[in-house]
């Protein structure tokens, strides 16, 4: 295992959670620091930020720009092609303090491509190249992008062209989600493609993609795979997972609210962690947003993305939907913990 090169940009836990529409806002984020110990930074990110809008809104009126007590390492994702847009957005967000900025080129949505956003980008390397140098010109923090390694086909030439067009133009280190962008989440991750460009790149490469267990970050991690691991979907349910990582390192030390334990390790006791993560979850949702209802969509979206990893996921899911507020939401979680089997699977095929 070669050191990682994200120690050369201050970062010495290189392990961190994906930005994810809907679901990396402030509580979620808070929930993941609530189960990480404290010694430890990892990279969190914002959810995806439109930098045409950006400019004409209220930082403080802004759900998906709120951050958490004490938030520290939080990175902005952005999402735009249009310098005027990007300068007048960096400077919006730079009085939250962000540890850096990241340049969304992965998104496959519809309304998104129109405007030559996301994924559209992987079309034009030039272009793309451009974008970053924009960024650059007027971000005085690390800049970095989230991208594919692809559009319909593996083609390594085309990965190592694009990626040392962004190299060159600026870009302080790049995420690669190992899927196609015709594989959307399923399917398996190209994880060799991204050991290979590693060894090209000067930057640091982190991985992402089909990363469910601190088993699956640790193996391409040892590896000499990556640079760095970017966990996805996976955290919903598991938002201990980089505890589970460090501890498997031999960091010893535990997150505050769990003093002198370990992370859990069998199915049975990360099932019954999530059912406390919920708790936290919720009561993070009810600190730092103010709609209850708005809530209550935030909450169902979450547990439809993280009940596929329960063995029974089906019938918390259903007792969510059916509460009629957080509230009531977090009373039937509390009262699962400790008298529902509640069991978690390792990995799931995402369908």
């Amino acid at each position: 295992m070669s050191e990682s090169r994200m120690k050369s940009l201050g970062v010495d836990f290189p392990f961190m959670v994906a930005p994810m529409v809907g679901l990396t806002h402030a509580a979620f984020r808070a929930t993941v620091r609530h189960f990480t110990p404290p010694s430890l930074h990892p990279l969190l990110f914002t959810e995806m930020l439109s930098t045409r809008r950006l400019p004409f809104e209220r930082i403080d009126r802004v759900d998906e720009l709120k951050i958490f007590d004490n938030e520290k390492m939080f990175i902005p994702q952005i999402l735009g092609n249009e310098e005027s847009f990007i300068q007048k957005s960096i400077q919006k967000l730079m009085p939250l303090n962000p540890w850096g900025f990241d340049i969304n080129m992965g998104c496959p949505a519809r309304q998104h491509l129109k405007h030559n956003w996301g994924v559209r980008l992987l079309g034009d390397r030039d272009y793309a190249a451009r974008v970053v140098e924009m960024t650059k010109r007027h971000s005085p923090v690390p800049v970095s992008v989230k991208m594919r390694c692809g559009t319909e086909v593996a083609d390594p030439e085309f990965l190592d062209s694009f990626t040392e067009a962004l190299e060159n133009a600026g870009a302080d280190w790049i995420t690669i989600h190992a899927r196609l962008q015709s594989q959307k989440h399923k399917g398996d991750a190209n994880y060799d493609l991204v050991a290979d460009l590693r060894r090209k790149r000067k930057i640091p490469v982190v991985v992402n993609g089909d990363i469910q267990t601190a088993d699956d970050a640790l193996k391409i991690y040892n590896s000499g795979g990556a640079d760095g691991i970017m966990i996805g979907r996976a955290a919903l349910a598991r938002p201990w997972i980089l505890w589970q990582i460090a501890h498997a390192l031999g960091h010893t030390e535990s997150p505050e609210a769990f003093a002198g334990m370990a992370p859990p390790s069998t199915p049975e006791d990360e099932g019954r962690f999530f059912l406390m993560s919920m708790v936290h979850f919720m009561d993070s949702l009810e600190k730092y947003f103010d709609n209850d209802e708005k809530n209550m969509r935030r909450l169902r979206f979450y547990v439809i993305n993280a009940n596929r990893w329960f063995l029974f996921g089906h019938s918390y899911y259903s007792r969510c939907m059916k509460a009629q507020n957080v509230t009531e939401a977090k009373r039937v979680t509390k009262e699962m913990i400790d008298t529902v089997n509640f069991p978690m699977t390792s990995r799931i095929d995402f369908l």
